[in-house]
């Protein structure tokens, strides 16, 4: 798929009557900011799995996307995705890594218990794990955010990434796919409390 017919299904699969990709991406923001503050007092509860982060998603965006809380497969988005030279998990294989991640999440406790170094370590390869699968057409970065702090909070931490800008987010998230996971561990450092 083209870049341009990638931008045209954008624009024909919003449920907010935009025309160009600037309207859409104003008007989302403008949504989603308030649904964030809003999760703030009333957060989606759920049992941090694929499932939660897909409610977590489609809270977010059930007013701006016809495929809000589905993952690219489920909403029949074959193309390849990626940033840079960070390939995200192929549409078809979703299902089985996000089993393989989550089944990981479970296994480990969801990592109650672990001291404040080792969450952030932990958190850091979940959320690489995350980065790299990149389920959704669009919103995986908010989504992410969100989960981890409901993550965070079930194992005893507060987690705020309001002082994470997002070019700090976007190069420890390219790195982690490189398999360098130092810049994510050195986020959840700073903003984990």
């Amino acid at each position: 798929m083209s870049e341009n017919s990638f931008d045209k299904e954008l624009l024909l699969s919003n449920l907010l009557g935009a025309s160009t990709l600037d309207e859409l991406f104003e008007k989302e923001k403008i949504i989603t900011g308030a649904k964030m503050l809003h999760l703030l007092q009333y957060p989606i509860k759920g049992n941090l799995n694929y499932q939660h982060l897909k409610e977590i998603h489609y809270f977010l965006f059930c007013d701006i996307y016809i495929w809000a809380g589905k993952d690219r497969y489920e909403a029949g988005i074959k193309a390849k995705f990626g940033k840079g030279r960070t390939l995200f998990t192929p549409y078809d294989k979703l299902g089985e890594t996000a089993q393989r991640l989550f089944d990981a999440l479970r296994t480990e406790s969801f990592f109650n218990g672990q001291s404040k170094k080792d969450f952030t370590r932990s958190a850091a390869i979940f959320m690489n794990g995350l980065n790299i699968l990149h389920p959704f057409r669009e919103g995986n970065g908010r989504v992410q955010r969100i989960f981890m702090q409901y993550v965070a909070e079930n194992a005893g931490y507060e987690l705020s990434f309001n002082d994470i800008s997002e070019k700090e987010m976007i190069e420890a998230s390219v790195k982690g796919a490189e398999g360098v996971l130092a810049p994510m561990i050195e986020i959840f450092q700073k903003s984990l409390k």
